[in-house]
């Protein structure tokens, strides 16, 4: 999916860093914890990660409530993410709002501190944009980053079929999500419901069994990728026999 573009941009920007001027990510983790030093972050994002590591053993997992609550017992996920998506574009997501026109509605559904559009909104102003995700440290920090920005709302998912979004949307991003849900095809339904027609969604779905996957979603794994390649045009499918990452990207019939 990522173009020729997005690579040049990546290396600009790892260039940029190794000169020191490419720090943005740091000055935002700085603010919100009100003078983290990189030095601090190295220090916390070590101990944190030891931490997480064992995290998930520490009490029983069993229950969707048990899944969730993971990812809230710690702000771990809030420093890996600044850091792991530090050097990332997204000129193959912007590429399809520029078709859209000057003005959309735009959804990074499991946006985590949502890296996707706070890269989108300087290019796309005047798009709205929705972020979904749980009730956790990096849904705190997203909506910090996005404390004075009118046209970013926020939506958190329920149990089960107790899911968020109320309107359609020209553009929609569900990456690095199904693989950690209970009910995949539940929520690809979903979001396909709300996906405009003509409308596209990128998604991917990890296949780690007993690693990154819920053993709720490995078995719906393929029953969620044959509903996308069923229902929406397929640019870029997802199949059930790749076992590497693929961000696939369909569009839904205007019929």
């Amino acid at each position: 999916m990522r173009n020729r573009r997005d690579l040049l941009c990546r290396r600009r920007l790892q260039l940029l860093e190794r000169l020191g001027l490419n720090g943005g990510w740091l000055r935002e983790l700085s603010d919100y914890y009100r003078g983290l030093t990189i030095q601090e972050f190295w220090v916390r994002y070590t101990l944190g990660r030891m931490d997480a590591a064992t995290l998930w053993e520490r009490k029983p997992r069993s229950s969707e409530a048990d899944y969730r609550s993971f990812y809230a017992e710690t702000d771990y996920f809030v420093l890996r993410q600044m850091y792991y998506h530090r050097n990332d574009c997204y000129h193959w997501i912007a590429r399809t709002l520029y078709r859209a026109g000057r003005q959309g509605d735009f959804c990074e559904y499991g946006c985590g501190v949502a890296p996707i559009t706070a890269w989108l909104r300087r290019p796309f102003p005047a798009w709205r944009y929705t972020l979904v995700d749980l009730p956790t440290p990096m849904l705190e920090f997203a909506r910090w980053r996005f404390r004075t920005s009118p046209n970013v709302e926020f939506a958190e998912p329920g149990f089960g079929a107790d899911l968020p979004l109320r309107h359609g949307y020209d553009v929609i991003t569900c990456l690095d999500v199904l693989e950690h849900v209970v009910n995949p095809l539940q929520v690809v339904r979903h979001v396909v419901e709300h996906l405009k027609p003509g409308g596209t969604l990128y998604a991917n779905f990890i296949e780690a069994p007993g690693g990154e996957n819920l053993a709720e979603s490995v078995a719906q794994r393929a029953e969620t990728i044959a509903f996308l390649n069923d229902t929406l045009e397929a640019v870029v499918p997802l199949r059930v026999e790749d076992s590497d990452e693929v961000n696939a990207q369909y569009v839904k019939p205007r019929r």
